[in-house]
């Protein structure tokens, strides 16, 4: 990784050439779609918002021709850029000029939430969209022969639908973080090893993030119809930066205790294997908004 990094940033038509692939190696595995997306954030952090900017536009171009040459039609590739790649420049530009980890994460999760308000809008309710795509899958697997549980249910197809966009937008807000992160370490990496285990192991949002973000969770639970539903997915989306608060919180203990990188390794697997461990941990991220774990946790050690 270090050797990827340090070939990004010693030069424009590197840094281009690596997302211009990504680019490209995005349509096939989507994890090269963020690959890309933590080149341009690299650029912007290490060189400038204009250079990140000027890599992200000549990478476009590259992976477009390379498109048009294949023959295939580039709407994933527009789609990438908009959703990932020019969101990932924007917290990545605001990190840059801010060098609050924490304050670029919430701007991430305004994003997401001004990505749903806009679908709300111009769908005006995006459920029976949901309904039907989710319908269309049902008929797909039962023409193969596969039975998955809950599929015929209709009122639970309904419910499903009406967090649907939450969960998409929740999953992009991730994406994009993952990416600026990426693009940091890397930064860390190449000009001061260990600065982002500090940067990262301190990580906190503040109060009035973790007060925003409580209410609108008990906001969902008090209403009902859609504005319950808008509530839940835009908690959604405000919970995934304690996500990886709750994971500064893992990293930061078990440095202190000593542990190896195999029980974060376990700890990553975990988190793949049973997805639900993640809302525990963004909840555990929360909390810390008013317990701060760190603090506590270390003291007690020390006494």
């Amino acid at each position: 990784m270090k050797a990827l990094a340090g070939y990004i940033v010693s030069g424009r038509w590197q840094a281009v050439l690596v997302a211009a692939t990504s680019g490209v190696l995005g349509m096939l595995l989507l994890p090269f779609s963020c690959l890309g997306a933590a080149t341009v954030s690299l650029v912007t952090l290490h060189v400038g918002i204009v250079s990140g900017l000027q890599v992200m536009a000549l990478a476009t171009a590259g992976a477009l021709l390379l498109y048009l040459l294949a023959g295939v039609k580039a709407a994933f590739l527009i789609s990438m850029v908009l959703l990932l790649w020019l969101p990932c420049w924007l917290v990545s530009g605001v990190l840059q000029q801010t060098r609050e980890l924490g304050y670029a994460l919430k701007v991430t999760s305004l994003f997401g939430a001004c990505m749903l308000l806009l679908a709300y809008v111009l769908l005006g309710n995006p459920v029976p969209a949901w309904l039907e795509i989710l319908k269309a899958v049902a008929v797909l697997f039962e023409e193969n022969g596969l039975v998955v549980q809950g599929l015929s249910d209709e009122q639970l197809m309904s419910d499903v639908a009406g967090l649907m966009t939450g969960v998409v937008l929740a999953w992009l807000v991730l994406g994009i973080i993952a990416s600026l992160l990426l693009g940091r370490w890397w930064q860390s990496i190449v000009v001061h090893p260990g600065a982002f285990r500090e940067e990262f192991g301190s990580l906190r949002l503040g109060y009035a993030a973790g007060l925003l973000t409580l209410g609108v969770m008990l906001l969902a639970q008090l209403t009902e119809g859609t504005g319950s539903q808008f509530a839940a997915q835009l908690a959604m989306i405000l919970l995934v930066p304690y996500l990886l608060v709750g994971l500064a919180i893992i990293h930061s203990l078990m440095h202190q205790a000593g542990l190896g990188r195999g029980w974060l390794v376990a700890v990553y697997v975990l988190l793949g294997l049973v997805p639900q461990s993640m809302l525990l941990l963004a909840g555990a991220g929360l909390l810390d908004t008013w317990i701060d774990f760190r603090r506590r946790l270390t003291r007690g050690g020390n006494t």
